[in-house]
């Protein structure tokens, strides 16, 4: 993944994801640390809320992280991930980061990013960039 892409996600605490519900779209909000490694973003939610309910039922999800910002400098992501429960190492990644966290309770979740397009209008030449996961074709996405 490019390093451009992976500043802005790690600059960034809050972000938008969508998961599919029995009459469409359904959409959440979520606080979020970067597991940099392994690219995915880590949540924490409680089990028995729509949007997880939904992610167990489907695991593709979408996700929007954005700065807001002039036009000139608009910066955000598009995310394409899949929703699974967050192995030891990413519980600890959210805690560093939002540890008040662990007085509200709940499970921590990764959305591991399969792909990934960054708009930036600060960029001269190239406004977008794209990634994609090695395993993961772009014809699937």
């Amino acid at each position: 993944m490019d390093e451009r892409i992976k500043k802005f996600i790690a600059s960034c605490k809050l972000l938008s994801w969508a998961m599919r519900d029995e009459k469409g779209v359904y959409i959440a909000n979520a606080f979020y640390a970067f597991d940099e490694r392994n690219l995915a973003l880590i949540i924490a939610s409680h089990e028995d809320t729509k949007h997880i309910k939904l992610a167990f039922k489907e695991s593709k999800v979408a996700v929007n992280i954005a700065k807001e910002s002039t036009i000139a400098f608009l910066q955000g992501v598009q995310i394409k991930a899949n929703f699974c429960k967050a192995n030891e190492m990413q519980i600890q990644i959210y805690y560093k980061k939002f540890p008040f966290a662990k007085l509200l309770g709940g499970t921590t979740f990764a959305l591991e990013i399969e792909y990934v397009k960054f708009t930036d209008n600060s960029l001269m030449l190239t406004k977008k960039l794209e990634f994609y996961q090695d395993f993961v074709k772009k014809n699937e996405l």
